[in-house]
């Protein structure tokens, strides 16, 4: 299934998890994958959601590093 990760679509499986997307868009980015524990995620109305929330198809999702 896709699901837009900060303005990308990335391909996760069925019953994917928040935590899944985040780690597939890092991989994609080349990004450090240790940074993933320390974001904040949003859904598409600005709500925050936990790293093991399920996933639906086509849905967005956006991240950002978490204010200390």
């Amino acid at each position: 299934m896709r699901v837009k990760v900060n303005r990308r679509y990335v391909e996760v499986f069925e019953g994917a998890k928040v935590k899944h997307a985040l780690l597939r868009y890092f991989v994609v980015k080349d990004l450090d994958r240790e940074k993933i524990a320390s974001v904040e995620v949003f859904d598409a109305w600005g709500h925050l959601i936990d790293h093991d929330a399920p996933l639906t198809e086509n849905q967005k999702i956006k991240f950002k590093e978490k204010k200390i």
